[in-house]
């Protein structure tokens, strides 16, 4: 989603914009109504194979920069892309992958200023830490609610909740007799859509279902509370000035986490070291009771929500093209 955010600041500035991504992506790609740029399937082939076969498509001849996001692109394949002679923009997250060969280095966590990047991109600049957060333009532009006038409760695990985690979640509310409204969002590769109905259909929860919701910006602005997978969303939570209880399901997302928590808008739950979902129910449950802790939390949160980074990010892209004023070819 980030390089989605950043295309969308690229479109905004009349920039082309062309998606390499793999064939299961496509789907995904296609669902998505705030889409930008053409989207080419990558086949499946080797590395080289397939910088060969990238170096001979007519958009990466006309291409100014070449911009990856993932774990998938390795070492080699940063140093492949480095020796095709493009300008190279990589998203990062905790340096812990070995070289990174980027011209361009982007990681809007807190902490990324002390991740030692001098030692993996000592020559790259770097558009690190709280100011480069890379939102969609839907946080730009929806205004955040006043905290007196929200009223539900927000549960989102990412796209497909690989740990299960949004239908425990209800079972342990339901569990404490949970009277708040709630909204469950799923995303389009979500498995437990099944199961999740057929909790919905005889739970005394008050459940709002929005599956393959897009409109997140919106919904997280109206949220009392939200309580969210510990991933790029916290940074669209901080930007919605929206309370919330962060659950760490993988290890890189600890470090962020962290600095989210020492903000103090935000409780964190690490699920990798064995908090239990029931506890994370309670603490929703308790937090919901205390206005006054929830009110301090949405003004703490507005501290840190800054929705300018994609534009801060593209005019360092921009400025990089060349010291004699060259900018971005025009679409």
């Amino acid at each position: 989603m980030r390089c989605l955010a950043l295309a969308q600041e690229l479109d905004l500035n009349q920039v082309k914009v062309t998606f390499l991504v793999s064939e299961s992506s496509l789907a995904f790609c296609r669902s998505r109504h705030d889409w930008v740029g053409k989207v080419i399937p990558v086949p499946d082939c080797s590395v080289d194979a397939e910088i060969q076969w990238m170096q001979q498509l007519p958009e990466f001849d006309q291409a100014d920069w070449i911009v990856l996001d993932g774990y998938q692109f390795d070492q080699a394949y940063r140093f492949a892309i480095k020796n095709t002679g493009k300008l190279f923009a990589l998203f990062d997250d905790n340096n812990d992958s070995g070289q990174l060969y980027a011209d361009l280095l982007i990681n809007g966590s807190s902490h990324a200023p002390l991740l030692n990047y001098d030692q993996t991109a000592a020559t790259a600049q770097r558009c690190i830490g709280e100011p480069y957060r890379v939102l969609r333009h839907e946080f730009r532009i929806t205004e955040p609610m006043p905290f007196s006038e929200r009223s539900h409760l927000v549960i989102c695990f990412g796209g497909s909740d690989p740990s299960g985690m949004t239908l425990s979640l209800l079972q342990a509310l339901e569990s404490l007799s949970a009277s708040m409204s709630v909204r469950v969002i799923t995303g389009a590769a979500y498995r437990d859509g099944m199961a999740l109905d057929d909790f919905l259909k005889r739970t005394g929860l008050i459940v709002q279902h929005l599956p393959n919701h897009q409109q997140m910006a919106d919904c997280f602005s109206r949220a009392r509370l939200a309580i969210s997978a510990a991933g790029g969303s916290q940074f669209e939570l901080a930007a919605c000035c929206t309370p919330s209880i962060l659950a760490v399901v993988a290890e890189n997302q600890r470090l962020a986490t962290a600095q989210a928590e020492q903000q103090g808008w935000c409780e964190v739950f690490d699920m990798t070291q064995g908090e239990s979902v029931k506890a994370l129910a309670e603490t929703a449950v308790m937090l919901w009771s205390q206005s006054s802790k929830l009110a301090t939390m949405h003004q703490k949160a507005g501290q840190f929500a800054d929705t300018m980074g994609s534009s801060r990010v593209f005019e360092s892209m921009s400025a990089m093209l060349g010291s004699d004023g060259k900018r971005f070819k025009g679409g």
